[in-house]
């Protein structure tokens, strides 16, 4: 048996989970669900991994496995790669910053037209429909038929429009 960082982590995970579901024990039924269906499996398989772990058992890799460690693909040049990571992670920042000033109803057709349009380089038909069709069935799913409320977006609260 042997402590390394693995089966350090893997152990935090396993705490991490446990007081997952044990708080959620008071809960209603309703609202116990979630924490329970995810964390109860999570439980037993963290602590599958933290034996694994402290038993010092590697999963077997074959040389054309990708390792899971981040590395930048060896057939493209890293400054290229570097610069896609960099651009993706500037979406990312967008639509976060797009969520809080205007809220995910507003955020999630702004972006995807603008990722489309811009990034994507599609026609503005293309790009127009698809924004439409998915806006259509992200707010007839989580708006209208699971009815979950979407906090209002920072420019919507200051301009005084709030639904």
């Amino acid at each position: 048996m042997k402590i390394t960082p693995a089966a350090l982590f893997s152990f935090c995970a396993l705490i991490f989970f446990c007081v997952f579901v044990y708080l959620a024990q008071e809960w209603r039924l309703q609202a116990r669900l979630y924490p329970w269906v995810i964390g109860a499996p999570m439980v037993i398989l963290a602590f599958v991994q933290v034996i694994l772990d402290l038993k010092g058992v590697k999963p077997k890799q074959t040389d054309d496995a990708t390792p899971v460690d981040f590395q930048f693909t060896k057939e493209i040049d890293p400054a290229t790669a570097k610069k896609r990571a960099i651009i993706m992670f500037t979406w990312l920042i967008g639509f976060f910053v797009l969520i809080v000033l205007f809220g995910f109803p507003i955020a999630i057709p702004l972006m995807m037209f603008a990722y489309l349009k811009f990034q994507g380089g599609e026609s503005w038909v293309l790009s127009t429909t698809l924004t439409i069709v998915a806006w259509i069935c992200f707010y007839g799913l989580f708006v209208k038929l699971l009815t979950l409320p979407f906090p209002e977006g920072m420019v919507i609260t200051w301009l005084g429009w709030n639904a």
